[in-house]
């Protein structure tokens, strides 16, 4: 705890930028990546940035995936590839209303 404490003497919050899920959130609701947020910073309270580095790398990756979702994004990717090589193949069909040449709806 510092000596002096002039953030909350003067009702200014610098720091809000670091942790953007643990802040304040409309309507009271936690945010997406909360949780994954939370297990990294409990993870690394106290230890240093450079061992947190080390022994805290699988929160912070769980943490990285679940703001940015580039692990998804890829596996989709790769779906959709497969999808359209089986396509192209002839070995698959995808169903009418996959392809928007579905009847309408009454």
């Amino acid at each position: 705890m510092p000596f002096v404490d002039l953030q909350s003497r003067l009702g200014i919050n610098l720091d809000h930028w670091i942790l953007a899920q643990s802040g304040e959130q409309p309507y009271k609701r936690a945010a997406r990546c909360h949780a994954f947020e939370k297990e990294w910073i409990e993870c690394g309270h106290g230890i240093g940035h450079t061992r947190a580095k080390k022994e805290c790398k699988v929160e912070f990756e769980d943490f990285y995936e679940c703001m940015h979702r580039q692990k998804t994004h890829q596996r989709l990717q790769e779906i959709q590839k497969q999808r359209d090589k089986l396509i192209k193949e002839g070995s698959y069909t995808p169903p009418a209303h996959h392809t928007g040449k579905e009847e309408p709806r009454p």
